[in-house]
């Protein structure tokens, strides 16, 4: 089964960085996104969080943690997948820049404008980031 990463970086003042999916994309097209991708053969799940990462934003995540793990919610119309997704904390490489064409753009989002966003992939992307603020 295809198994992806996504990171959700959140800074001090709470606001969580994401990508405007290309309308290329097959899945989730044109659609506000964390950052990440496919694990490929052979890729452990951080070391593939690390490379989406620094290949998407070029930020490489320091501190992180494994926040939810589930499948592919809507299988028939993007693929069966298991997704893994991180709250990224600390990071290396100044500031987040948009470094591939998987992404429109980027930009930093509060819990409030995520959840206001028309096409957000999954509204688990904010209950991921309340849980883990709320546990800090």
């Amino acid at each position: 089964m295809l198994e992806t990463v996504s990171a959700l970086f959140l800074r001090a003042d709470g606001r969580v960085l994401l990508g405007l999916r290309a309308s290329w994309k097959r899945a989730w097209a044109d659609h506000w996104d964390a950052i990440g991708g496919r694990v490929e053969a052979g890729e452990g799940l951080d070391e593939a969080l690390l490379r989406e990462c620094r290949e998407e934003v070029g930020l490489t995540p320091s501190t992180y943690r494994l926040m939810l793990s589930a499948e592919e919610r809507f299988p028939e119309r993007n693929g069966a997948a298991l997704h893994h997704i991180y709250v990224v904390s600390g990071w290396e490489g100044g500031e987040a820049e948009n470094l591939s064409d998987e992404h429109v753009r980027i930009g930093w989002f509060s819990l409030d404008e995520m959840a206001a966003l028309p096409n957000l992939t999954v509204a688990d992307l904010i209950a991921v980031v309340r849980e883990y603020a709320a546990a800090a």
